[in-house]
C-alpha cells in the first residue's frame, strides 16, 4: 500500500524481485554431508578430521533462510549440543566418519537451570 502511495516498488531488497534472497549474515562453508569427501561436518556438527571439534556457527547453516538466522543457528546448535555425552558416558552418536543416525537427546547430569525453575530442561520428546 505505501509503494503504490509513494509511487515506488514494495520490496526488502535489490535482489528480491528476482528470486535471489539476501542476507548480511555470512553463512555456509562448513556444508553438512555423509563424510569427509563431500563435506565439512557430519550430522551432529563434528569436524571431520577434527576428533572433539563441533562448529555451531553460521557457516553450518545449509542454506540462506532470507531472514535473520540466529534463531536458526541456535537452534542447529542446541540440537547438536543436546546429543553431546556427559563426561564419563558414552557417545552414543554414531563414530565420526561413519553412517549418520538419530540418536535421543541425553539428559545432562547438572543442567545449567535448576530443576524446578521455569525454565528448567524437559526431555519428555520421543523420538523414533
Amino acid at each position: 500500500e505505501l509503494a503504490e502511495q509513494f509511487d515506488g516498488t514494495a520490496g526488502a531488497v535489490v535482489t528480491e524481485p528476482f528470486g535471489i534472497p539476501m542476507t548480511a549474515h555470512f553463512l555456509g562453508g562448513s556444508v553438512i554431508a555423509p563424510n569427509a569427501e563431500e563435506g565439512v561436518l557430519d550430522g551432529y556438527l563434528r569436524a571431520y578430521g577434527q576428533p572433539g571439534l563441533h562448529i555451531l556457527d553460521g557457516s553450518a547453516l545449509s542454506a540462506n533462510p532470507g531472514v535473520n538466522p540466529s534463531l536458526s543457528i541456535a537452534a542447529q546448535a542446541e540440537w547438536a549440543c543436546a546429543h553431546w555425552p556427559n563426561k564419563g558416558e558414552q557417545d552414543t552418536r554414531s563414530e565420526l566418519g561413519s553412517e549418520f543416525r538419530i540418536v535421543p537427546p541425553v539428559k545432562p547430569l547438572k543442567p545449567a537451570v535448576p530443576k524446578g525453575s521455569q525454565g528448567e530442561l524437559k526431555l519428555d520428546v520421543i523420538i523414533k
